[in-house]
């Protein structure tokens, strides 16, 4: 588009679309986990959070590479500072020099089941994530590790849907 569209052009647009919408009506905690680009939805539902559900407690979690690669962060940071009911988490797999002396980043490396286990109080809650999908498959997989149950874990993808369950792994049969 920045190479094609010109200023003063027409673009055809729709309505959104989709499914992965936030459930305002539900009262339990909600975990928002994103990693890299995903941040946009996850942005977006934590900022109805925290201004049409005061008392509904908020877990924001974000994976990117490291703080130069960052977006919004002092957005959200400026959120939790407002808000008592938000927790916010960031999760840096490569940080920087920089990162590691500001102590920028809550964990190093990736979001893994454990140190989710140590961050929320239970599996209780609307969880909800977007991101590449190596990221979105690792959350699902935690999460249904974790026993959370279907109808408690939504996703987005970016692009065309496609499945979050791992490729089958296929053995060579030898034939003697």
């Amino acid at each position: 588009m920045h190479h094609q569209i010109e200023e003063g052009d027409i673009l055809w647009l729709t309505a959104p679309a989709g499914d992965f919408i936030l459930n305002r009506a539900d009262r339990r905690p909600v975990v928002l986990m994103s990693g890299g680009v995903g941040l946009t939805p996850m942005v977006s539902m934590l900022n109805t959070l925290v201004e049409t559900s005061p008392d509904r407690p908020v877990t924001f979690i974000h994976a990117v590479r490291n703080g130069d690669l960052h977006a919004m962060r002092d957005h959200v940071v400026g959120l939790a500072q407002k808000h008592a009911q938000l927790k916010v988490y960031f999760c840096y797999q490569e940080p920087t020099d920089g990162d590691r002396e500001q102590q920028a980043y809550d964990k190093e490396g990736y979001i893994d089941l454990p140190w989710l286990k140590s961050i929320l109080p239970n599996n209780d809650a609307c969880f909800y994530f977007c991101g590449p999908v190596p990221f979105m498959r690792s959350m699902n997989r935690a999460l249904k590790e974790w026993g959370v149950a279907a109808d408690n874990i939504h996703y987005e993808f970016f692009g065309p849907a496609g499945s979050l369950e791992e490729p089958a792994i296929v053995t060579p049969v030898s034939r003697a």
